[in-house]
């Protein structure tokens, strides 16, 4: 039985992922910051999962985790926790605003693998899956590929400089451990765009898919699940 580390399953996503990679007997653990979400689960949660209580923007949840998992191999950890900003106008943010986005996306998934390091290397050929967006490429924002995308500027911000992490992770562990920066596709959430298409069920059906059958690879930019790469 493989085991799986997915970040973020209070809602979308993270919770279709955290449902699907239980029902098909991976042994998951989930991660959430809602303790009456952990509360209301805890009761009916079958014996291949387990929820542990942390918040990635803190650097707390670095030991929790890792009294959490102690010394099991973790082969597949997925970075999903993320926020959405309010602006892409400089006069409607604050710098804090920025600083929040970074510290969940970014220093939020830095947290996750310092913390799991030892047990992402205890298992054979782990894969740390970053969910990134389109919006976190640099190429398409300054080629306009995005300019009728009103996504906020701290959005984007943290996006671009978690690929940066994903890029530092792969040069330190040197395929070790496998790191790829994942656009699912324009998937519809709290904060989707205007051309979202896809319920966040189907998404986590992609990413099984794909990781079962060996498609997860990394890739010098953002792959896009059916679609190829987005640059850097």
């Amino acid at each position: 039985m493989k085991n799986v580390l997915i970040t973020g399953v209070t809602r979308g996503l993270g919770k279709e992922l955290f449902e699907l990679f239980v029902s098909q007997g991976y042994s998951v653990y989930g991660i959430l910051r809602n303790e009456a979400a952990l509360k209301k689960s805890a009761d009916s949660l079958p014996k291949n999962a387990k929820l542990i209580l942390a918040d990635v923007s803190s650097d707390t949840c670095i030991q929790v985790i890792k009294q959490s998992v102690e010394n099991v191999p973790i082969d597949l950890l997925i970075n999903n926790a993320g926020i959405g900003g309010e602006s892409h106008l400089i006069d409607k943010i604050e710098p804090e605003e920025i600083s929040s986005l970074f510290n969940t996306h970014c220093t939020g998934v830095f947290r996750t693998v310092k913390a799991l390091k030892t047990n992402l290397l205890l298992a054979n050929k782990p894969i740390v899956i970053n969910l990134n967006s389109r919006l976190g490429s640099i190429t398409r924002q300054n080629n306009g590929a995005c300019k009728n995308i009103t996504v906020s500027y701290s959005y984007r911000i943290a996006k671009a400089a978690q690929n940066m992490l994903t890029n530092c992770l792969r040069s330190e562990f040197n395929q070790a451990i496998q790191f790829i920066s994942l656009h699912p596709g324009k998937m519809k959430t709290d904060i989707a765009q205007v051309d979202a298409n896809l319920e966040p069920i189907e998404v986590a059906n992609r990413i099984l898919y794909s990781y079962e059958s060996g498609l997860l690879k990394e890739e010098n930019g953002i792959l896009e699940l059916d679609k190829g790469v987005i640059e850097w």
